[in-house]
């Protein structure tokens, strides 16, 4: 198991571990290339992200003490190691944003529909499924916990959006928006 380089907590947007960029298999390089993908120089697990962050922080915002249920969750964030590891596993994801999905995932209505593609890797993380359990019982909601990966390249035909993830919030999603397993 590996450690994360650093936590990252924005309250009221994303919550993730930076780690260090994985070496890439020529084989994934291969794929990338053949569809057009950027390879990201920064990489990261996304522990919260999109929907379930959007859903998150409304049940924060109607809380009595909002910011106290902040601090909570970033000290139940920040009580866990988030050891990680990597899998021999690589999927590449597509998927088309349209207004209602955008809304949905709490993007502003200034962002245009656009597709995104990218290639990601699996990995191990412990830490996501009790983590999610706790936050879920705090809140008493049931957000799903993400297939923990890392986003190694991407594409989007909007610009701003070029090199950002898919926005994977469930295992359910994960599958839909896997075109192939990368071999």
């Amino acid at each position: 198991m590996t450690l994360p380089v650093a936590l990252d907590f924005k309250h009221y947007a994303h919550v993730g571990v930076s780690v260090e960029k994985p070496q890439i298999p020529d084989f994934v390089r291969k794929v990338a290339a053949e569809h057009g993908l950027t390879e990201k120089d920064k990489v990261h697990i996304s522990v919260v992200v999109t929907k379930n962050a959007r859903l998150l922080w409304e049940a924060v915002a109607a809380k009595e003490n909002p910011e106290a249920f902040v601090h909570s969750i970033k000290s139940l964030f920040e009580s866990y190691l988030w050891e990680y590891s990597l899998t021999d596993e690589y999927f590449l994801h597509e998927r088309t944003y349209t207004r209602d999905d955008l809304r949905d995932n709490g993007y502003s209505d200034e962002i245009p529909g656009h597709t995104r593609r990218t290639i990601v890797q699996k990995v191990e993380l412990p830490d996501l499924s009790e983590f999610y359990e706790k936050l879920n019982d705090m809140f008493g909601i049931s957000l799903p916990a993400p297939v923990p990966h890392i986003t190694l390249f991407a594409w989007s035909d909007y610009e701003s959006f070029k090199i950002r993830g898919i926005g994977i919030n469930s295992e359910e999603e994960f599958k839909r928006f896997t075109k192939e397993a990368v071999r």
